[in-house]
């Protein structure tokens, strides 16, 4: 019997996971293996529920996925090539699409033998058993999947135009983990690795849903690196509820080298929506650095809506302790982007977005970037400049932008320094320019600390390096909320002078500038129907210089204040 197949009940996993239960075939007991045996890109003989080329006991890769197609049980591709790894596999064309809707496919690279799994709790020391070799960007597809249940595991890709392809509404509840896709086996760039528009790492397209790039484990980390453009793309409506979790995107395994894609290294567009990438859980959060773009862009489309930045170090080593030239990222850390470009004023477009708790540093541009139409939006808990230990890590041109029609973006308790400058809000656009001004109202600003930019102006909203006090305003922004007045009071309080109702939060500043430098929140109040509040704070703080925000009743925040000097009290 030429059979290399077994047989037996297949069991079923049930596990929770974004947007409710997920159900997936177990990858324990109950599957159909087919062993592949040979690096040659052979066709299977005839489709009869055995593996084998024309060659008498051989089994390819390209045999066995053809014989999966028509499985009515799970299947597993197991790898047992003789010879020292890794074995390289060069297909000529696009593998057979998993596409099989009654049977799930595990591709399991780490089952050849000498493969070695990773170890490493930040980087990837994994011996790869398997590398899948295409013909470079402009070519043909590697992995195409239109089915779920799948797991691609352990296998190493490069050079392909889209090395792993998800595709349609059935491409759903697959796993992607411990595989390095753009990569030799050692790390370094493919040998053809140019500039190939359309051609990414991972695309998930046309509906593709529930699918997990990335899970907690040391042996489920991925590298998703050196790619012709994209390192993770996604798009169209109904491109859902997909996580990317414990990747280096943009880094080699030991996360000490570029190996940049050519554009972003994540890229959230054309109506995707309820994306999770990263996590506050153990080992969830990516590394996403050194890509010669953005880092995380989520862009374009209505229904671009409720994806999620969470815990992520962008521009960072892989410890997130350090930055160098090789993890910069040579646009933006995080850029939240409504229309590709406005012909006039910008509506409104992608909304609903959260960015929260990520590292954001060594960007050429701007930390965190939001701009044409983005609505209804949350920035909080970032640092943007500034390392988790301390250590300025500037974003070259500024912290964070906001522009052109951006409305309704809370911006709370991030920490904004070191950077270009601090934080810059307008009206018209900039990336790229539009002279058209459009209503960026909204733009709510809580708890931050905002110092140690460039400039005097350590929150600046157009037009730049100007105050917009009583004779100076924009009413395209922020409805014309202009920054409070600071006067001695008796100590400890600091008279605040705003407009009426308006909320007042009283900073602790920087003795050095003339406007802001708020490095530690002092005390908040509310003024009365005149404008006018009297803010107290700790008398431990007594003796310090001050500076306080203005928010309106529209959740418009102004500049900084005019800093004042509070005299210590007698005695103290």
């Amino acid at each position: 019997d030429r059979r290399n197949a077994q047989r037996v009940a297949v069991g079923i996993c049930v596990v929770a996971g974004i947007g409710g239960i997920e159900i997936r075939p177990s990858s324990g007991a109950g599957e159909i293996v087919f062993t592949v045996n040979t690096v040659a890109d052979d066709v299977d003989l005839v489709s009869d529920g055995v593996c084998q080329t024309a060659i008498p006991g051989e089994c390819s890769l390209r045999a066995a996925l053809e014989e999966a197609r028509s499985a009515v049980d799970a299947v597993r591709v197991a790898f047992d090539i003789s010879g020292p790894i890794p074995h390289r596999i060069r297909t000529y064309s696009t593998l057979p699409h998993i596409d099989n809707q009654f049977a799930s496919l595990t591709i399991d690279g780490s089952s050849q033998p000498g493969f070695v799994p990773n170890d490493d709790q930040l980087a990837v020391n994994t011996q790869f058993g398997i590398e899948l070799v295409g013909s470079g960007g402009a070519a043909f597809h590697g992995i195409v999947i239109e089915s779920q249940g799948n797991v691609i595991r352990g296998v190493n890709f490069h050079s392909f135009r889209k090395h792993i392809l998800l595709s349609g509404p059935n491409a759903a509840y697959n796993d992607v983990v411990g595989v390095m896709i753009g990569l030799t086996p050692l790390g370094g760039y493919d040998p053809l690795f140019a500039l190939n528009g359309g051609s990414s790492c991972i695309e998930l397209i046309g509906g593709a849903h529930h699918n997990r790039l990335g899970l907690p484990g040391n042996e489920n980390r991925n590298v998703i690196s050196g790619c012709d453009q994209k390192g993770i793309a996604l798009y169209h409506t109904g491109t859902a509820y997909n996580s990317i979790q414990n990747s280096i995107i943009g880094l080699d395994p030991t996360g000490t080298q570029r190996r940049g894609t050519k554009s972003h290294g994540v890229d959230v567009n054309s109506g995707a929506s309820n994306t999770m990438i990263g996590g506050m859980g153990w080992q969830e959060r990516n590394v996403i650095s050194g890509n010669f773009q953005s880092g995380v862009e989520i862009s374009h489309g209505s229904t671009t809506n409720y994806n999620m930045v969470i815990g992520n170090l962008i521009g960072t080593d892989l410890a997130g302790t350090g930055f160098s030239p090789a993890t910069v990222n040579g646009q933006i850390g995080i850029r939240l982007e409504g229309k590709a470009s406005c012909a006039g004023a910008c509506g409104l477009d992608a909304g609903y977005q959260t960015v929260t708790d990520n590292v954001v540093v060594n960007s050429t541009v701007a930390g965190i970037y939001v701009d044409k139409g983005i609505h209804d939006s949350m920035i909080a808990r970032n640092l943007i400049g500034v390392l988790a230990n301390g250590t300025p890590a500037p974003n070259v041109g500024f912290g964070m932008r906001i522009e052109a029609g951006a409305t309704g973006i809370e911006v709370n308790a991030n920490t904004i320094a070191f950077n270009g400058k601090g934080i810059q809000i307008m009206a018209t656009g900039a990336m790229p320019g539009n002279s058209t001004p459009s209503p960026t109202h909204g733009i709510q600003m809580v708890a931050n600390l905002v110092h140690s930019n460039s400039g005097n102006y350590q929150i600046d909203i157009a037009p730049f390096g100007l105050p917009n006090d009583a004779t100076r305003g924009n009413s395209f922004v922020n409805n014309d909320v202009r920054l409070p007045t600071l006067s001695h009071a008796t100590p400890p309080s600091v008279r605040v002078t705003t407009c009426a109702g308006c909320s007042v939060e009283l900073f602790v500043a920087s003795p050095t500038l003339s406007y802001g430098g708020a490095v530690a929140l002092a005390a908040s109040g509310v003024a009365n129907s005149k404008g006018s509040v009297t803010v107290s704070f700790s008398p431990a703080s007594a003796g310090r210089t001050f500076t306080a925000l203005a928010t309106n009743l529209q959740a418009g925040t102004s500049e900084f204040g005019r800093n004042v000097t509070i005299p210590a009290l007698v005695g103290g």
